[in-house]
């Protein structure tokens, strides 16, 4: 990212919205002038609900940056109260509307020490940074909205050639592995396999969970390449959303119910992929996983007491 780009970030980060009436430019606290442009007919942003929206960075009429082209931005709007500036501006405005920010370059440069030394932004001085917002969609429903960003995310990730590809060699080593053991599974969104060994009590993990977690890693041979269901062992939390793990580990365990025990086979184009992770997962290998889910918490877990190797991790 250039130094440019990184200063209108930061510009863009200090924002707090202050109220006004729409019909009129308002200005942030910071100071930059902004208006919500709106027909006053689609579904009103409120706290709890997720949006989905465009964003176009504009030096005068000369586009910067923009998300078009791509899939929509996702962002969540807290329940409660939340400083975050875009969630502040998002608060203000409905599905369909647009929201204008405007950046004099005089002022970010005034505003930032750093931004006073930036060779890009000296040589625009007196012009400004414009920053539009597009609502594409508004989503009551926090359940509703992930499983579409899900479905668009592994659609896309198997939209890649080599990882379609991979998950084709892949899926024909664990369906024979499978057969050949008479093991009934079900898949996940992303392609894990679950097989239950004894079922829970059906409370499954909502985002932003804890779930508190024995597992034990194998590869397809039974050989043990990482656990914690030792004597003395500690439970892995795994925060439900908060990314941080394999996406065949994440995907799989986050179908559990609190007690249940299941196997989860993680192909390797949704585990370690190509890389492995040497000494003891090979490039490209398919692994699996025991796991039973102790308990499922809203409360964050104190840290372990001693640092313990996970290879359920990136």
């Amino acid at each position: 990212m250039k130094r440019s780009n990184q200063f209108l970030a930061i510009a863009l980060i200090a924002m707090s919205a202050v109220a006004c009436k729409n019909t009129d430019f308002k200005k942030t606290k910071e100071g930059f002038p902004y208006k919500v442009f709106s027909d006053e007919k689609g579904e009103k942003i409120m706290p709890g609900y997720v949006v989905r929206y465009h964003m176009t960075n504009k030096l005068e009429d000369s586009t910067m940056s923009t998300t078009y082209g791509n899939p929509a931005q996702w962002i969540a709007i807290p329940k409660q109260g939340d400083e975050n500036p875009m969630t502040k501006l998002l608060l203000e405005a409905r599905k369909g509307d647009s929201i204008l920010v405007i950046q004099p370059v005089d002022s970010i440069m005034k505003k930032d020490p750093r931004a006073a030394q930036d060779s890009f932004l000296m040589a625009n001085k007196g012009k400004q940074f414009k920053a539009i917002i597009k609502v594409v969609e508004v989503y009551k429903d926090e359940t509703a909205a992930q499983a579409i960003f899900e479905k668009e995310a592994t659609e896309n990730f198997y939209k890649d050639p080599s990882n379609s590809r991979q998950r084709a060699a892949d899926e024909a080593e664990i369906n024979a592995y499978l057969k050949n053991a008479n093991i009934t599974t079900r898949r996940t969104p992303w392609g894990a396999y679950v097989q239950t060994l004894s079922g829970g009590n059906g409370q499954k993990a909502k985002m932003g969970q804890f779930m508190m977690l024995r597992y034990t890693g194998k590869d397809l041979t039974g050989k043990i390449f990482d656990t914690n269901n030792t004597p003395g062992g500690q439970l892995m939390p795994l925060q439900v959303g908060a990314g941080g793990v394999i996406q065949g580990f994440q995907d799989g365990v986050k179908s559990l119910s609190k007690g249940e025990k299941a196997i989860i086979y993680v192909p390797s184009v949704i585990g370690y992929g190509a890389q492995g992770s040497p000494p003891k997962i090979q490039p490209n290998q398919n692994i699996l996983f025991e796991i039973e889910v102790v308990d499922i918490t809203d409360k964050q877990p104190a840290p372990p007491a001693m640092p313990q190797a996970d290879t359920t991790r990136k």
